[in-house]
């Protein structure tokens, strides 16, 4: 790679995602990825799912659906998003990556007739395993298309290290390309775009970086002194000053702004299209200060300079549906429009945690999304932070949003988010590794009597989740092989049962030696391979693919017959002693 600035940001990638053991033009094709799907879905995200790279990729190397702001990983999640949300609002993106500095026509073609043909009823090229789960996918949404508020948008993109300088030979081609897909009508948008190196470097910068923007503040007044506050102001700002605070060096809304909000934007829900409603009248729209609520932001830093306002490391945390409403009406805003803002400058999370709830109480929030809020979770977070001391490569649960980004010694598989924590529980402790494709807040609802429950241990939890990142260490350095990643919950629920199966036969062997002996991969990964020996033997007799086999009961239920015949049946040998330090509740 030419350029060395480019390659510094793809080591720092590999570094952060502990990828070691992967060659370098995948880790560019992850890293491509991890860029472009960010921009569009700022939230966490396995840094290979959207990756289909190999035989019969149909000319991709990455891939995503997004879907009422989720990424989608099974059609089964089309149907229970309808439900939920009671309509579909889609977006998709396909990713080609080459590592060469040049842009080739044949490529970008090739790129285009693979999109042809995946959009067509029937595929003209084979298709891998990752691309027939996402032409499921694609056929679900279609199908519920009496849901879609419009039809979904196509968004292309193809990426090198080299310079894009708009050459016609290749513009004008893919011009004449996007036609024939024009023509099919089942894109509300399509759009093509190239990312060079410059384009890449950019993205990157902006997904890693600190927020830090000015908004012209001069119509406000500070608030009284308030405890956990370090200042606090409220006023109005022109609405076009804000829209500039919420965009990116794109021109596109900056989502990641809103990861600390507890909806996503909810699309033309009757709320939006009221607030929609508004704008689109002028005047009405003279009126928005006082016919909307206001936008609530947090910073870690603010600093006034003169009737300039500099904003650090800053979230919305109310506000995220008129933002993105005035955001795609922002060419109708007039000069004098103004809405109410206010801003809290604050390091402490627990104040930050209750003007969250405060601001966004009033109307109705699913209940996913106040979940790590509760008691429980913080006792949940202060037991990972002390069994952090005594293991290596330990493990941070997460309760906010990208709080230990600012760590740069914990990396990003060392983190457990509460979609990940409820994923591990469900599948080791209640047994549903088939169920884990399931959108999580659907997880924790369907099992909400049975999981973070006042006076429940904490260890289950905690080895749930250890066990889960033990064996992504394995699929990472193919200690494990690579093509069972997606039974990965069905290993964890393997490996958990043969855990707790001897704990259950000796009298002195418990969680903490439990623990010790997971936390070491080179340690347990006989039993991992025992667990894919067990699923290799179950796949070749249930005859089903491994997407199918992997959203299974009938596939766990043989699974869970295999593992009555491996697991020991008399008393265990004494178990090395463990840690001394109690950490139970």
């Amino acid at each position: 790679m030419k350029d060395q600035i480019l390659k510094g940001y793809v080591d720092d990638f590999r570094d952060s995602f502990e990828l070691d053991d992967i060659d370098d033009s995948t880790v560019f094709e992850h890293f491509v990825n991890y860029c472009i799907t960010s921009k569009q879905y700022p939230r966490e995200f396995d840094y290979d799912a959207p990756h289909v790279g190999g035989s019969d990729d149909i000319g991709l190397d990455g891939a995503a659906f997004i879907v009422n702001g989720n990424i989608v990983k099974t059609p089964e999640e089309i149907d229970f998003l309808v439900r939920k949300n009671g309509y579909l609002d889609v977006s998709s993106l396909f990713i080609q990556t080459k590592k060469s500095s040049k842009f080739k026509g044949d490529q970008i073609g090739t790129l285009i007739f693979g999109i042809k043909s995946f959009f067509d009823e029937k595929p003209s090229i084979p298709e891998n395993d990752s691309i027939a789960n996402l032409r499921l996918i694609k056929d679900e949404i279609y199908k519920n298309s009496i849901s879609l508020q419009q039809a979904p948008t196509l968004n292309l993109y193809f990426a090198t290290t080299g310079e894009w300088k708009e050459p016609a030979q290749i513009t004008g081609r893919v011009s004449r390309e996007l036609r024939d897909l024009e023509q099919k009508r089942l894109f509300s948008n399509i759009e093509f775009v190239y990312y060079d190196a410059e384009k890449l470097k950019q993205a990157y910068r902006e997904i890693n970086r600190k927020i830090i923007k000015e908004i012209e503040f001069s119509n406000h007044v500070a608030l009284p002194k308030i405890e956990g506050v370090r200042q606090a102001f409220i006023g109005s700002v022109p609405v076009k000053e804000y829209v500039s605070l919420i965009t990116d060096s794109d021109n596109e809304l900056q989502k990641y702004l809103f990861d600390d909000n507890v909806r996503d934007f909810q699309g033309r829900n009757k709320v939006n299209r009221e607030i929609t409603n508004t704008i689109c009248n002028p005047k009405s729209q003279a009126a928005l200060s006082v016919l909307n609520n206001g936008i609530t932001i947090i910073a870690k830093k603010v600093e006034l300079i003169g009737k300039t306002m500099k904003l650090t490391d800053f979230q919305v945390v109310n506000g995220c549906q008129s933002s993105h409403v005035i955001f795609y009406n922002r060419s109708r805003l007039q000069n004098e429009t103004h809405i109410v803002l206010k801003i809290i400058e604050t390091a402490d999370y627990e104040f930050a945690t209750k003007v969250v709830k405060a601001t966004n109480w009033q109307t109705e929030v699913t209940d996913e999304a106040f979940e790590s809020l509760s008691p429980f979770h913080k006792d949940l977070e202060e037991y990972y932070r002390a069994e952090a001391k005594t293991i290596p490569k330990p493990i941070y649960y997460e309760r906010r949003s990208k709080q230990y980004d600012t760590s740069p010694s914990i990396k990003v598989g060392q983190v457990v988010s509460l979609a990940i924590q409820i994923n591990a529980y469900v599948a080791a402790q209640l047994g549903q590794p088939q169920s884990t494709h399931r959108y999580y807040g659907e997880l924790l609802n369907s099992n909400r009597t049975r999981m973070f429950k006042a006076g429940d241990k904490l260890e289950p939890y905690y080895v749930s989740a250890l066990i889960l990142k033990r064996i992504e260490i394995g699929f990472k350095n193919r200690t494990l092989d690579h093509k069972y990643k997606p039974f990965k919950y069905h290993l964890l629920y393997l490996a958990y049962q043969f855990l707790q199966k001897k704990k259950e036969l000796s009298k002195t062997y418990g969680y903490e030696d439990m623990i010790k002996e997971i936390s070491d991969f080179d340690n347990s990964k006989k039993i991992y391979l025992a667990g894919i020996d067990a699923i290799k033997n179950c796949s070749k007799s249930s005859r089903l693919s491994k997407h199918d086999a992997a959203r299974s009961k009938a596939f766990t239920d043989m699974l869970r017959e295999e593992l009555q015949r491996q697991l020991p049946k008399k008393h265990v040998t004494k178990a090395s002693s463990g840690r001394a330090r109690s950490t139970r509740r």
